[in-house]
């Protein structure tokens, strides 16, 4: 603890003689501006404009910017050519910085705006290195607004150029910045490795600003993991350097991403027992575990506090949502639902105005939370759905299939880059051991400073620190009698909603468990889909396959009700299915449905006094891939076979698998010969059913057969994308009444 207080104080020392250095720099730009020539007055605007950025004035350094720009254009129309050479230059130098401008701000349509300006001069100028500058950032941006595919793209097309050109730095950045694509995406192992091949680079270059982003995107990481120590090891690195460099903006993220974990561990005993050995090891007194967890608590909630201002200031919106959602989720710690609640709503207010939808769905799971623990049940659910709807659109497979061809394709283009610059890596070779020697001295010299620096700022850091304990104990004091005040009541809400929340959770992982997988599937259909979009965590209809004795089984099934109930039926359904195949050895669709007919019925009915008409709507396949064969039952859902632009239909028969209430007839068994090319098309009534349109009525069946006419010729994964898009523009803003589930699958 003592060796890291140490080494804290002398990077402090520093950072005070850094600040100095920057604010000297940019008064003397200021007086320089006095007697410039206009050439001459767009680079030290554009200089003003990077310095200022640098220090997080983001509102001084987009008037230098703009400024810079305005004037580049005007000189283009000289006749002078040096001139006009120069003015492209300046003007694509002053688009790129406006847009970083923009981008710390969080406004990032317009930093969309002047980046694109910049690629284009940069395009006209030829300037590779600016080509790659410009397309990183435009990436920036789409990762900003959760557009995982498209980011990627650009990141690449960065990264090759950067490899063309053997610029070190550019690779090192785009590393970083394909880490925190992969950290988006919640695949924590693939961000380290690239958060770490940037951090290799960035340490053999000594690159400070690089060091930044690397040590705190590697402690994000750590904390995704859980592992909370090594987590704020990396911060504290991170945040040491930009103190040093005065990074008002980035001072502030560093807050709050350390507030976060000290949050994190003092919601654990173990995690805080293992804080109180590794940082109090040789302390004569330690703090017991309790106290070392208000602690934390309380040192998170200032340094929430201390970042919020210094975002504001900085006109940091992305932080500043951060920091007023990290300050609620104190709030929420202390019980006080209603500060809490009035922080995620200005948060999710932020996250939404700067189109962060990721932090924006987090925001509002927090409302609904707050509004729960108010008794508010009605906003709460409203809430709820919101965050559920936007999820979609953060996480979905598709867009990480889409990030790993992008990946394929650049594993092959920068392999092919990477022998062209074999040659220049030798040649490099010499370069690195030179610089070896240079370390070692630098090395030396800076230790000896170190040491003078700490000698003189030990004795006044201990004083500061007894302070701020003495300050954290009595707000622990205060903190601890208003906890002591909670009684049962809560503890008994608490586990009763745990108990609830948990059950649904449980049910939707037993319930995927049984769907047939995509991998079982694309084992045994060479083109098909599956479009299934459930109205609830978990769902009625439910899709089940089985591959026995040359023939493939498919079904596609709407048990009565949807969510909860219906979901414990279609549990009920694929045991009863799996059992009338594998058990029973019943092989013909029809009869499999009389045998899970009577299942369902003693099940749910075993005295027969019941009213109640339980079961499900299905249709289930029989296909024989040698024989080119095709055995079906229709039970309430039809099936379709669509060839040659002509749809073939099986009727179904108008009654269900379950209790009915009417004469249990024995289903019809529907046999078809089936040709290369042939479509079959299954699906429950959730898709025809739901309403929208202009007049806000049902989809109808005949509007669905006409769309799969339409685009029956197409690819299968074009078709579930056709069909998703018909379903959501009929939709609109109404609200999805139904299961939906349809299958197709090609000959």
């Amino acid at each position: 603890m003592r060796i890291r207080t140490f080494i804290l104080c002398i990077l402090l020392c520093l950072f005070t003689w850094q600040g100095f250095t920057q604010n000297r720099k940019i008064d003397s730009l200021t007086n320089r501006l006095k007697t410039d020539n206009d050439t001459t007055r767009i680079l030290d605007e554009i200089k003003l404009c990077q310095a200022y950025n640098g220090i997080g004035d983001f509102l001084r350094a987009l008037d230098f910017g703009v400024r810079a720009a305005s004037l580049a254009k005007g000189l283009e129309a000289t006749a002078n050519n040096a001139i006009v050479s120069a003015a492209k230059r300046g003007e694509a130098r002053a688009y790129l910085n406006i847009g970083s401008t923009y981008d710390n701000q969080g406004n990032y349509p317009q930093a969309m705006v002047y980046y694109t300006k910049a690629l284009h001069a940069k395009e006209a100028l030829g300037d590779k290195q600016g080509i790659a500058n410009a397309n990183n950032n435009i990436g920036l941006v789409y990762w900003s607004e959760s557009n995982y595919p498209v980011a990627l793209d650009y990141f690449l097309r960065s990264q090759n150029m950067y490899a063309a050109i053997n610029n070190k730095a550019g690779m090192a950045l785009t590393y970083n910045n394909i880490g925190m694509l992969y950290m988006d995406e919640q695949n924590d192992d693939s961000a380290l490795s690239y958060y770490q091949k940037s951090l290799a680079i960035e340490l053999e270059r000594k690159n400070k600003d690089g060091l930044i982003m690397c040590y705190n995107n590697i402690g994000i990481i750590y904390h995704s993991k859980k592992k909370n120590l090594q987590s704020l090891e990396y911060y504290f690195k991170s945040l040491a350097l930009r103190k040093e460099e005065e990074d008002k903006a980035g001072i502030a993220v560093s807050y709050t991403n350390i507030a976060a974990v000290y949050q994190d561990i003092s919601e654990s005993d173990t995690m805080a027992g293992l804080y109180v050995n590794t940082y109090y090891s040789t302390a004569a007194v330690k703090p017991t575990v309790k106290q070392i967890e208000q602690i934390l608590k309380d040192s998170a909630f200032i340094l929430q506090k201390k970042a919020l201002e210094l975002s504001q200031a900085v006109g940091d919106m992305d932080n500043i949502g951060r920091a007023t959602q990290g300050i609620g989720s104190v709030y929420i710690d202390r019980k006080d639902y209603k500060s809490a609640l009035g922080y995620y709503i200005t948060a999710a207010s932020v996250f939404k105005k700067i189109n962060s939808r990721k932090a924006y769905y987090n925001a509002l799971e927090n409302i609904s939370t707050c509004y729960e623990k108010l008794g508010k049940t009605d906003s709460a659910f409203s809430y709820f759905k919101q965050a559920m709807d936007n999820k979609d659109s953060v996480f979905n497979e598709e867009k990480q299939k889409a990030m790993g061809r992008e990946e394929v394709k650049y594993a092959y283009e920068k392999q092919h880059a990477l022998e062209e610059a074999q040659n220049q890596k030798e040649r490099a070779v010499e370069e690195v051991k030179r610089k070896q020697q240079q370390l070692i001295i630098y090395a030396g010299t800076g230790g000896v400073l170190l040491l003078i620096a700490f000698l003189i700022f030990v004795v006044q850091r201990l004083r500061i620190t007894n302070r701020q304990k003495n300050i954290i104990g009595e707000q622990k004091e205060k903190i601890d009698a208003a906890f002591s005040q909670l009684g049962d009541a809560k503890k008994l809400l608490e586990e009763r909603h745990k108990d609830l929340t948990d059950s649904i959770q449980y049910a939707s992982r037993i319930q995927n468990a049984l769907l047939t997988s995509d991998k079982y599937l694309a084992e045994h259909l060479k083109e098909y889909f599956i479009l299934f979009k459930p109205k609830d965590i978990v769902s009625g209809d439910f899709y089940w396959a089985l591959q026995h004795k040359g023939k493939f089984y498919i079904a596609c099934c709407d048990c009565t009700g949807h969510g909860v109930p219906g979901a414990f039926m279609s549990l009920l359904n694929i045991t009863f299915l799996q059992q009338a195949v594998i058990e029973k050895g019943i092989s013909k669709p029809n009869d499999i449905f009389n045998q899970v007919r009577d299942n369902v019925i003693l099940a749910l009915n075993p005295d027969g006094k019941s009213n109640t008409q339980d079961g499900m709507d299905a249709t289930l396949c029989a296909i024989d891939f040698e024989k080119n064969s095709l055995m079906a039952a229709c039970a309430n859902n039809g099936l379709w076979i669509l060839r040659n632009k002509q749809l073939i239909e099986f009727k179904p028969d108008k009654m269900p698998i379950g209790i009915s209430g009417g004469e249990a007839r024995p289903f019809i068994l529907h046999e078809s010969e089936l040709k290369t090319g042939d479509c079959i098309y299954m699906f429950s009534d959730g898709y025809a059913d739901q309403f929208g349109g202009p007049d806000e009525k049902k989809f109808k069946q005949s509007r669905l057969r006409d769309l799969l006419v339409t685009i029956g010729s197409k690819p299968m994964s074009e078709q579930k994308a056709l069909l998703e898009k018909a379903f959501v523009d009929w939709q609109g803003d109404m609200s999805q009444i139904d299961d939906v589930c349809v299958i197709g699958i090609r000959i």
